[in-house]
């Protein structure tokens, strides 16, 4: 035959297994026989692989600590002939393990594994079952799950020196770690929050990057990355020493044995400032508002290496104290400190102030003073030359804290003299007293110090005069600009108060030009007494040099005539003024009962001030003890109190002349009685 003869069996089963015969028969040779044994092998049916409480693994074992611990049981159903059971890890074969159960039909086959290794993350246990090697092995696979401990943990390019103010970024990176670490920063033992940091990580590595701001109180704290295995609770961390530069920063305090709501004049104080720099200062210094502290023994100003000594501190020493310090960095500057000293009331005007008035005229005298503490309570005397007495409470009144307001009234001569005004509070009395000068309203005395000056204000060119105000005689006064001639035309009038020391008195040159020849310029002051004696203005520059050199108009060709006018009306006025006071001293010699009976203030150019009294007539001697007794009926004298400084006066006698005595040997200040005689 070409080819043999063979027999198939299609889907074998177990009861075809046995001894087939197949026979051959010939025509010329006798019958032949052959036997074939058929051994039909049953695989097993059924392979499980669970943990030791009986949980199937489900492709996974774990996940198992690194250098844990784990038990793996397989359980074999079926298989003929009975198959043998073999565990392998990462392809190596297990040797231990234990057959629990061998019955013929089922075997249950145990190992346990001590001291897991890195190594078998993510690789494959096997169960094998082997009863032929017609079949592959009959296997269960699980792969290996773990929690890994971090491997390393470090601080990339840890910076040797941050600057304050500076942005820096620091990188940690760690390894190792399944799941992948959680890394935290720390400074010192404390969780740092001030940066913002953010977070890469993959399976077993994590990066973190942390901005963060140094502060000067960073300088030599340990900052520390930390990686976390979540699960594990292990950590590795990696640290270094912050080095931070920065400018001076300073606290400063008053003396820590002071009590600040109880320092009072001639009290000795000091300061401390306490100091952190890196690099360390090299310039200290201290400041009183503002303005810079010298060291000055004499005067008990002590600066030593970082404290400031006051001794003997008064009330101008009172304000906010600061100090300063610099380094390689820059300066910088601590906090303000008040400091408060406290004091006895003191006038907050400190010359007597002369206030004019007229009989039965009613007066609301303000005294203020400043005082800490400000709970003060006042008194008022009254002073002249004859007498000395309290003025009764009820007729002042405190107006707030530190201002008491007086009600007065000059009945008669006699209540023309100085108010004194004192105060007290908890510290102590006030010693010098504010004193009020009430004399009879005069009227004022000329401007002084006038000048003039071109000024162009919203286009328009003005001629300036500013002077200087005289004595207002006691009340209110203003200022006006007049043209003098026949008319006497005011051109320009001002308002100024008791106080203002300088008057500005503008008058556009267009109205200027109005002028006439025979008029001129004058500055008048004016209260309800009167006038004051003119202040003529001369060699008054009304055009610039280039307008001078052109053609000029009617109005300029009149200046050069104008000042001529000027100088002549002058020179007039003063001639006429010494014949009226010619006429009125003989008038004085020829009839006493017409000399004024009461006392006139006056300042002259100087500044200084003069209270001239005439002599009363010999009948009213008696009643007025503070009028003066003529030395002659020819000759009647005039007494001069001079002063110079608004704190005290001397007396000269006047004769008739105009020529001065000697000074009186006594100097008298606002406190002294005053005998006139």
């Amino acid at each position: 035959m070409s080819r043999p003869s063979s027999l198939t069996v299609d889907a074998v089963q177990l009861d075809d297994e046995g001894i087939y015969r197949c026979r051959v028969d010939f025509k010329n040779s006798p019958t032949r026989n052959f036997q074939i044994r058929l051994n039909v092998v049953v695989p097993p049916h059924q392979l499980l692989l669970y943990d030791e409480d009986g949980r199937d693994v489900a492709g996974v074992v774990g996940p198992l600590e690194e250098g844990g611990n784990f038990t793996l049981l397989c359980e074999l159903r079926g298989g003929r002939p009975q198959p043998t059971l073999t565990w392998l890890i990462n392809n190596k074969s297990i040797e231990d393990h234990t057959i629990l159960k061998n019955d013929g039909k089922v075997i249950i086959s145990k190992i346990n594994i001590g001291g897991a290794e890195r190594s078998w993350l993510n690789t494959t246990i096997r169960c094998q079952a082997t009863n032929t090697p017609l079949l592959s092995p009959h296997e269960r696979t699980a792969r290996v799950e773990m929690h890994l401990r971090p491997t390393s943990v470090y601080i990339v390019e840890k910076p040797g020196q941050m600057s304050a103010d500076t942005e820096v970024t620091l990188v940690c990176v760690s390894h190792g770690s399944r799941p992948p670490a959680q890394i935290t920063w720390f400074r010192e033992n404390r969780r740092y929050t001030r940066g913002k940091h953010t977070d890469f990580a993959n399976e077993t590595s994590t990066i973190s990057r942390l901005a963060m701001l140094p502060h000067p109180d960073d300088d030599g704290a340990v900052i520390r990355c930390r990686a976390d295995n979540p699960v594990l609770r292990v950590a590795l961390e990696d640290s270094f020493r912050m080095s931070v530069v920065y400018r001076p920063v300073l606290t400063m305090s008053l003396g820590s044995t002071l009590n600040p709501n109880d320092i009072k004049e001639g009290d000795d104080v000091y300061f401390e400032c306490n100091i952190k720099a890196n690099p360390k200062e090299h310039r200290i210094s201290w400041y009183h508002n503002d303005q810079q502290v010298i060291q000055n023994m004499s005067s008990g100003v002590f600066i030593s290496t970082k404290s400031l000594v006051l001794q003997r501190v008064m009330r101008r020493d009172a304000g906010l104290y600061t100090c300063r310090a610099a380094n390689q960095i820059g300066e910088s500057s601590s906090q303000a400190v008040y400091l408060r000293v406290q004091y006895a009331p003191v006038c907050e005007q400190p010359s007597t102030l002369l206030i004019g008035a007229r009989l039965d005229e009613s007066l609301r005298v303000r005294c203020t003073v400043t005082a800490d503490p400000a709970e003060v309570s006042f008194y008022w005397q009254f002073n002249n030359s004859g007498e000395s007495f309290q003025v009764s409470p009820a007729r002042y009144v405190s107006t707030g804290g530190t201002a008491s307001e007086l009600r007065y009234r000059a009945a008669s001569e006699r209540d023309y003299g100085a108010l004194l005004c004192r105060a007290s509070n908890a510290v102590g009395r006030q010693q010098k007293p504010c004193v009020f000068q009430i004399v009879p309203a005069a009227r004022p005395s000329p401007p002084k110090n006038c000048t003039a000056k071109r000024i162009i204000k919203n286009g328009e060119t003005y001629l300036s005069v500013q002077c200087q105000a005289g004595y207002d005689g006691g009340l209110t006064q203003h200022f006006t600009l007049e043209a003098l001639g026949d008319t006497g035309r005011v051109l320009v009038n001002v308002t100024a108060e008791q106080n203002d020391l300088v008057v500005w008195l503008n008058i556009s040159l267009l109205e200027l030009d109005t002028l006439r020849e025979d008029e001129t310029l004058a500055v008048i002051a004016r209260n309800n007494k009167g006038a004051s004696d003119p202040v003529i203005l001369r060699e008054l520059v009304y055009r610039d040099a280039a307008k001078q050199t052109e053609n000029t108009t009617r109005s300029d060709s009149r200046f050069p005539a104008a000042a001529a006018c000027a100088a002549l009306a002058a020179i007039l006025t003063a001639i006429g003024a010494i014949v009226v006071l010619i006429v009125k001293r003989r008038s004085e010699r020829t009839s006493t009962s017409k000399r004024p009976s009461q006392s006139v203030v006056q300042v002259d150019a100087n500044g200084r001030r003069f209270l001239i009294a005439y002599p009363a007539p010999a009948e009213k001697m008696e009643t007025k003890p503070d009028i003066l007794n003529p030395k002659s009926e020819s000759e009647p004298p005039r007494v001069v109190l001079e002063s110079s400084d608004s704190k005290s006066y001397t007396l000269r006698d006047i004769h008739s002349e105009g020529h001065a005595s000697e000074p009186y040997s006594q100097h008298l200040s606002h406190d002294d009685v005053i005998p006139l005689r």
